[in-house]
């Protein structure tokens, strides 16, 4: 598992830029100057795009393709039977004894489902298992101790055997769909919503899309600063080509099967 993560890592910004370049300086001490020219200049000029909000905004527009979940249009989620909450990873908090607690993404999601299991009374269904060798529960567990603790709610559900969002939907399309569960509210970041909506409704669920933490950066800033380079930007950039990759290796294997 280890080693597979770092071969893809490879394959991904900024590693994969950084290869590039290299490869592009050996093209230039074989004397083939233009192909190294021109590796090198797309290596820089991409990374740089990558790195700004006018290019993580664009990225952003072909995954960002789910509306806000408007509350008071009650006949979008009228006859949703639960809240599905996505694992998006944890960290561990040594100064809370070293327990692990939901990271920025997780945390985010927990904080609207909350929300909205307070404005609708959908019972919640938390979904993510064990990743990582050193980890001692599941991902779920986490979740649900601080949806008790945090937000002081309850939850109907937990699936921890997930440890990817095919296995998210696969798993909880096995607990939830045993007890008559068929409509459901998603709950995720919005760049990941298109992958995950067509993964749960793969596997048999009516899907009211819930997205959160939506890409506007670019939007709000003056054309000079969407292209000056930030790591927030970066960061969603990589996201995004991730979310590409994932919604590209989840249709061949729909297609598969």
């Amino acid at each position: 598992m280890t080693l597979l993560a770092f071969l893809r890592s490879l394959l991904a910004p900024p590693a994969l830029n950084i290869l590039l370049i290299l490869l592009g300086l050996w093209f230039l001490r074989r004397s083939r100057l233009w192909p190294g020219r021109l590796l090198i200049a797309f290596s820089l000029l991409s990374l740089w795009l990558l790195a700004t909000p006018l290019g993580s905004g664009l990225l952003a527009r072909g995954l960002e393709t789910e509306p806000v979940l408007a509350v008071a249009d009650k006949a979008r989620w009228q006859g949703a039977q639960a809240i599905v909450v996505l694992g998006g990873g944890r960290d561990v908090a040594p100064e809370m004894g070293g327990i692990d607690v939901p990271n920025y993404w997780t945390a985010s999601r927990l904080r609207y489902a909350a929300w909205l299991y307070r404005q609708t009374g959908i019972p919640l269904a938390v979904t993510g298992g064990i990743v990582q060798a050193r980890e001692k529960e599941a991902e779920a567990a986490v979740m649900t101790r601080s949806l008790r603790q945090d937000y002081i709610v309850n939850v109907r559900w937990q699936e921890g055997q997930s440890r990817s969002t095919w296995e998210n939907a696969q798993y909880s399309a096995g607990l939830l769909q045993a007890e008559g569960v068929k409509k459901i509210v998603l709950v995720t970041q919005s760049l990941h919503m298109r992958r995950a909506r067509m993964i749960f409704e793969h596997f048999g669920f009516e899907v009211v899309a819930a997205p959160i933490d939506f890409e506007r950066e670019a939007a709000a800033k003056p054309w000079l600063l969407q292209l000056a380079p930030s790591l927030m930007a970066f960061v969603r950039s990589a996201q995004s080509l991730h979310e590409y990759g994932g919604l590209v290796s989840y249709r061949l294997r729909m297609l598969a099967e």
